[in-house]
């Protein structure tokens, strides 16, 4: 198949073009995508956490011999990645460009299909280390909360950001409760703040850059209930310990929910409040998080304050501040389990 073609029949950018460039070597299973027929495909939808709106849609398009041989081998690179980075134990983060903006909805949707095709592939992976259902179930229902996410925020059917999502089908991350936890390594990636080697050594030997640790993730929807925190924070180092024979004595929370400021504008006893009181902050100034404010709390891609609602106190804190001329920061934090 001629990558320059597939991207440029359906506009899927340059960013796409490299990935399928490296994805297009690797192996496919033998017959094409096993993905499940339209008859199976209620399931594997509800499996994945889709809304009713949701599964409806992705049925009415749900990929057949009707649909352009492109779209097929396009879907087939994408579970072919899945599969190489599953059989090679790989859980670091890899890029997965976004086709949010692609206009022909199959081509939008193909990483659902690809990740709808992939399930048996990760339950294999579950079934080896005894996950429990409750966790495989609440850890592949986040794709449909990301799929009500995208709506909501460009207002059609799709998955904005596949390249979360298919850490999950890395085995890569494991939602406990409220939580979520993806294990890793102490130090600096992204936005991700650490302290320097020497001053991190000074806080503990398992503080130190290269010592395992849980980053934890904040599901979306719902409330940010202190206890159902406090559980699964409970919980989560047994957890890996049980299953994956690893310990992970911290972890670690990246987000702009630990501001401090926050704390200015919020209820002594406001869930945020609770949660920020739990971490021991990074220094540092950490990443500008007007962006992520906009996307987690207003469901928008552009900073626009003056077409933001004033619903709730969180939403009115957080424009409160902009209004005053300050800004939102993403900080670190950590704690020990």
């Amino acid at each position: 198949m001629d990558v320059a073609a597939v991207v440029d029949r359906f506009d899927l950018g340059a960013e796409m073009r490299g990935w399928l460039e490296e994805a297009s070597g690797l192996p496919v299973p033998e017959g094409g995508l096993p993905l499940p027929g339209r008859a199976e495909a209620p399931a594997v939808l509800a499996r994945l956490g889709c809304e009713p709106r949701d599964a409806e849609e992705l049925l009415e398009i749900w990929p057949d011999a009707s649909w352009p041989v492109e779209l097929w081998w396009l879907m087939e690179r994408m579970y072919a990645v899945v599969a190489a980075d599953l059989a090679a134990g790989r859980r670091e983060w890899r890029s997965w460009p976004s086709q949010v903006r692609v206009a022909d909805v199959r081509a939008r949707c193909a990483v659902v299909f690809a990740l709808a095709a992939a399930v048996p592939l990760l339950e294999r992976v579950y079934d080896r280390y005894g996950v429990p259902e409750e966790v495989r179930a609440a850890t592949l229902s986040d794709v449909g909360r990301h799929v009500v996410k995208t709506r909501q925020i460009f207002g059609y059917l799709g998955l904005e950001i596949a390249t979360w999502v298919a850490l999950h089908f890395r085995a890569g991350l494991y939602e406990l409760g409220r939580l979520q936890y993806e294990p890793a390594r102490l130090g600096v990636q992204g936005a991700v703040e650490w302290p320097a080697p020497e001053r991190a050594a000074e806080l503990g030997a398992e503080l130190e850059w290269g010592r395992p640790v849980l980053r934890l993730h904040i599901a979306p929807g719902g409330p940010l209930d202190d206890a159902a925190v406090g559980a699964s924070l409970g919980r989560a180092r047994g957890f890996f310990r049980e299953h994956f024979g690893a310990d992970y004595p911290v972890a670690t929370c990246t987000s702009w929910l630990l501001d401090p400021r926050l704390a200015e504008y919020l209820p002594e006893g406001s869930n945020i409040v609770r949660f920020q009181r739990r971490f021991t902050l990074v220094e540092g100034e950490g990443a500008p998080g007007e962006a992520d404010v906009f996307r987690f709390v207003f469901r928008s891609v552009e900073v626009a304050p003056e077409r933001a609602p004033r619903r709730t106190t969180l939403e009115r804190a957080l424009l409160d501040h902009l209004a005053a001329g300050g800004t939102w920061r993403v900080r670190t934090g950590w704690l020990r389990l």
